[in-house]
């Protein structure tokens, strides 16, 4: 197809044990390449694509496009401008039961650990993004790995539909992360505190922000400024996605670098994901490794 078509850009949004192979032959022939996450198996494979994207010198970008929700982006707005003051403390929770029973999805590469299926890289990538984005590298990963629904479609599962986490990170701030997509019905918050005030997401979709100051005593919903909002749209996270590929098509058109989210963006994460893996498997603490 690549050879036949020769397209500008594709978008890999295939299972990810087939992310690596089909990023290179992309990169190989000079295309430019927007990846869907989990990004790859491995931190290995995750290296293996961002050195090619820097040799072929071409567009490459991770589909991270949580970081566009009004909330998230006016979040990171005030945390640039000290709004939380030192940041210390942050929690991420989601309970959304789409998967909570056997019957509620058959059998696919999103049950097969190998193929790089499960929560943690699903969703668990885009946390450590957002996280990073706004803390700084983690330090260390303490991860439990579950998987409550065993069976699907008379096969086993071996990917995980559960997580929980906790995150050191070396500005000294600690994170605590829990996922899962085989419990509750569409729980999600998301905050982050510090010696001056709070910042709270209250809904997966960070279509809110409230936020409040130590000093005021008291917390309440902030107003997102139109320049973090977007369109309306009856598809969930479509307007995000088109807030990355339109930064995409601009670097595209005016041959810049790679923007942010791009693959250096993507091999942090794997590399906070491969740690968590580590530490399920150890039942110990695990350092990020780079």
């Amino acid at each position: 197809m690549l050879d036949k078509e020769k397209p500008d850009l594709v978008g890999i949004a295939t299972p990810p044990d087939l992310h690596c192979p089909m990023t290179l032959a992309a990169m190989s022939r000079g295309i430019h390449v927007l990846c869907e996450k989990p990004f790859a198996l491995n931190f290995d494979e995750a290296r293996r694509m961002k050195e090619a994207a820097d040799r072929a010198n071409v567009v490459a970008m991770i589909d991270y496009e949580f970081r566009f929700l009004p909330g998230r982006a006016y979040a990171a707005e005030l945390l640039r401008q000290n709004y939380v003051g030192e940041i210390r403390m942050a929690d991420f929770v989601c309970h959304v039961g789409r998967r909570s029973n056997a019957q509620d999805a058959e059998w696919n590469w999103w049950s097969d650990e190998a193929r790089g299926g499960g929560v943690l890289g699903a969703l668990g990538s885009h946390v450590v993004d957002t996280l990073w984005l706004l803390m700084g590298p983690p330090h260390r990963v303490f991860c439990d790995l579950v998987t409550f629904v065993k069976e699907r479609s008379g096969k086993p599962v071996t990917s995980d539909d559960s997580f929980s986490m906790l995150i050191d990170l070396e500005s000294g701030a600690r994170a605590a992360v829990q996922i899962t997509n085989a419990a509750g019905v569409n729980d999600a918050r998301f905050g982050i505190y510090g010696s001056e005030g709070e910042l709270i997401i209250p809904n997966w979709f960070a279509t809110e922000l409230h936020g409040g100051k130590v000093a005021d005593r008291k917390t309440g919903p902030l107003e997102i400024p139109a320049q973090h909002r977007l369109p309306h749209d009856d598809i969930a996270l479509r307007a995000a996605f088109r807030a990355l590929s339109d930064r995409m098509i601009q670097a595209i058109d005016n041959r810049l670098p790679s923007p942010s989210p791009n693959f250096a963006d993507a091999v942090n994460s794997q590399a906070v994901i491969d740690a968590a893996r580590l530490s399920a498997r150890r039942g110990t603490w695990v350092d990020v490794k780079m």
